[in-house]
């Protein structure tokens, strides 16, 4: 997922966001899976703050006199729409919520990303490479989409100053995570898979399936699937 056409494909879309993006050099570094230190970059620690704040404000636990459920799910959104690189149409993106810097994301249309169920908390995106969930997709609570790595030697981490790099994300149409589901950088989710709560996914999962366990493998596939459009 991770070839140099992909790539383009990728920075195209971001000059695109919906969302303001820190264009700079450890940005670019950053989305084309290179290795990158985000302390080096003034653009991006200021972008990080901007969205810090953003998060705050969407994550607001306050209630004021004669709200709704609709008006609170409507400010939230309004929030989201410019934090977030694009968001689809009728959306639900339930608080707390976190991304690391929001314009990566791009959501499709009527997705819903669950509520905070006691402890466990709503979908934790670490955006360092670009994530795209695509349309009618469900994300369980306490999911955790993580783009970001580290090279597994100590000797590369030491070579390369203890920087990360990161690689993309995709969620396809019609999929369903489970809850405390991980999804781990590089990975692609075929359309209409469910991955099992607590499934931990370290590679490509193909389309109609359901994937569980740690690491996630094929439980069994969903042959009746094949001829349903959308």
């Amino acid at each position: 997922m991770s070839s140099s056409t992909e790539t383009q494909e990728i920075i195209s879309e971001l000059k695109r966001s919906n969302a303001r993006v820190p264009w700079c050099d450890e940005y670019e570094k950053m989305i084309s899976g290179m290795s990158f230190t985000a302390s080096r970059s003034p653009e991006l620690q200021d972008h990080k703050l901007r969205t810090l704040r953003s998060l705050n404000d969407f994550n607001d636990t306050m209630i004021p006199e004669g709200s709704t459920l609709a008006s609170s799910k409507a400010r939230r959104m309004t929030v989201a729409k410019d934090l977030l690189g694009k968001m689809g149409e009728r959306v639900n993106i339930e608080p707390p919520f976190f991304v690391g810097w929001g314009c990566n994301v791009s959501i499709g249309d009527d997705v819903y990303i669950n509520r905070e169920d006691l402890w466990i908390h709503s979908a934790s995106l670490f955006d360092n490479a670009f994530i795209r969930i695509n349309d009618r997709v469900l994300i369980g609570p306490g999911v955790c989409i993580c783009t970001g790595t580290h090279h597994p030697g100590a000797k590369d981490r030491r070579e390369h100053s203890g920087t990360s790099f990161a690689r993309p994300i995709i969620i396809e149409a019609d999929c369903w995570v489970g809850a405390r589901a991980t999804i781990l950088d590089g990975v692609r989710i075929g359309s209409g898979t469910t991955i099992a709560a607590g499934a931990v996914v370290t590679r490509d999962i193909e389309p109609r399936c359901l994937a569980g366990g740690v690491p996630a493998r094929i439980i069994r596939r969903f042959e009746d699937d094949e001829n349903v459009e959308g």
